[in-house]
């Protein structure tokens, strides 16, 4: 800013001095032309006939080989630097010492005489030089005042920036709990700040996500070898039991070891499927949920003869969904299994398909027991179990089948739920977007 305004008055400056100046040589000439028509060559009484004090002339008389000079100065100017007959600006005799300026100018004489005529500059050149200060202390005056407050409005721009750099540095040193105060979105700074705490919140919630799955997996393996040591250590001790001659009856000792080996390789078994479930891509096509869900009641009633399922299809036109044929038959099997095993050895299921706008839901509804809303806020997640003591006690499952149903359901792009209470059965619905019709 600085180096444009010098540029610019320099500049400025300059013209208006050659102005001024080109202004003042040409007053001095006209009166140097209107001097040759009136006064000047006049003998006497010269030069008391009025003429100009800052004026001189001389007439050169080329046969007497002399000049005569009227009004002589102190400082005479030298005409022998004139080239022409235009007004000239020609300095004084360079001998005597000091040099002055003058505007000059010829003409020849009838006679053959040159009639000489020179006007001082000394109060033209004094006021160029008064002129060239004030210029000069406007000019330093002016620039002062501009890097001064241009410093000041700069800084003041720039305030901004500087808290948005002192937060980076916050952000980058670990404090992500930092945020840019939020400016007007139409200005730069304010852009700037919304990007960057839009950036900074992302960001925030990507270490979240990152610390929770990392929890979670703690989790996940503490309790996966939680349940795995308690077969293992029930193995091992009715083996050390055996080998130290306490449990005589080798029958009862083996059947243990069997009952407890199952649940470890049914628990194996459930940790792949989760593994599968989460970790791999399925494969989709497009299927019919009513086809799926007999098909997955016809796999219940053979595991379970003796008890009852039936499906009921309330949808108006297809019901297709786009998703893993073989993935959504372990989902309705794994639903309807879990109804007969916990709702009561009396309770009936009744698996409901219906649509509503572009989704598809499919409800496994029971008429047993029903759970606590305490136990239906955690009944998806892994390795629970609404009677851990008791189900172990009767050989229960793993605690993971609604986990892996969960995810198997979340990757068809659907969702989940159930709707319970003690004593009214439980309700297990799920949501699936619907292929459009043709």
């Amino acid at each position: 800013m600085l180096l444009v305004s010098i540029l610019a008055m320099a500049m400025s400056f300059t013209a208006v001095y050659l102005l001024m100046r080109g202004l003042l040589y040409q007053r001095a000439d006209d009166e140097l032309r209107v001097g040759l028509e009136t006064w000047v060559g006049q003998v006497a009484p010269w030069p008391s006939s009025g003429a100009p004090s800052e004026f001189t002339q001389s007439v050169y008389y080329p046969g007497l080989g002399r000049t005569v000079s009227y009004a002589p100065r102190a400082f005479p100017p030298d005409y022998s630097q004139l080239d022409g007959y235009e007004p000239q600006t020609i300095t004084s005799d360079r001998s005597a010492g000091e040099v002055r300026y003058y505007r000059a100018l010829a003409r020849y004489q009838s006679d053959g005489s040159i009639q000489f005529v020179a006007k001082s500059l000394d109060t033209e050149r004094r006021l160029l030089t008064s002129l060239a200060i004030t210029e000069l202390g406007i000019g330093g005056i002016a620039l002062f005042f501009i890097g001064f407050g241009g410093n000041y409005l700069v800084r003041r721009a720039l305030a901004p920036l500087r808290e948005v750099e002192e937060t980076a540095l916050a952000i980058a040193d670990g404090d992500t709990s930092r945020r840019i105060p939020s400016w007007p979105r139409e200005t730069e700074v304010g852009k700037l700040s919304y990007a960057v705490n839009t950036m900074v919140g992302q960001l925030q919630e990507s270490i979240e996500e990152s610390r929770s799955k990392e929890e979670q997996m703690r989790r996940f393996v503490g309790d996966a070898s939680h349940e795995l040591r308690t077969p293992l250590t029930s193995i091992r001790g009715y083996a050390e039991l055996y080998h130290k001659g306490m449990a005589p009856d080798p029958d009862m000792v083996l059947s243990k070891i069997d009952q407890e080996s199952g649940r470890m390789k049914l628990l194996v078994e459930d940790l792949l499927a989760l593994t599968r479930a989460e970790g791999t891509q399925i494969k989709k096509d497009v299927v019919d949920t009513v086809e799926i869900c007999t098909a997955a009641a016809d796999s219940a009633r053979a595991a379970f003869p003796q008890r009852e399922v039936t499906v009921s299809d309330e949808t108006m036109h297809e019901s297709r969904v786009e998703g893993d044929a073989d993935r959504l038959h372990q989902v309705f099997l794994n639903l309807i299994i879990n109804a007969f095993k916990h709702a009561g050895d009396d309770a009936k299921v009744t698996v409901t398909i219906r649509e509503n706008l572009d989704k598809v839901f499919i409800d496994v509804a029971d008429d047993g027991a029903g759970m606590n809303p305490s136990d239906a806020e955690h009944i998806f997640e892994r390795f629970y179990r609404a009677d851990a003591s008791r189900n172990r006690s009767r050989g229960g499952g793993s605690g993971l089948g609604l986990a892996i149903t969960k995810s198997l359901v979340e990757q068809h792009g659907g969702a989940i739920s159930v709707k319970t209470a003690p004593g009214e059965g439980s309700t297990f619905t799920i949501s699936l977007p619907m292929v459009a019709q043709a």
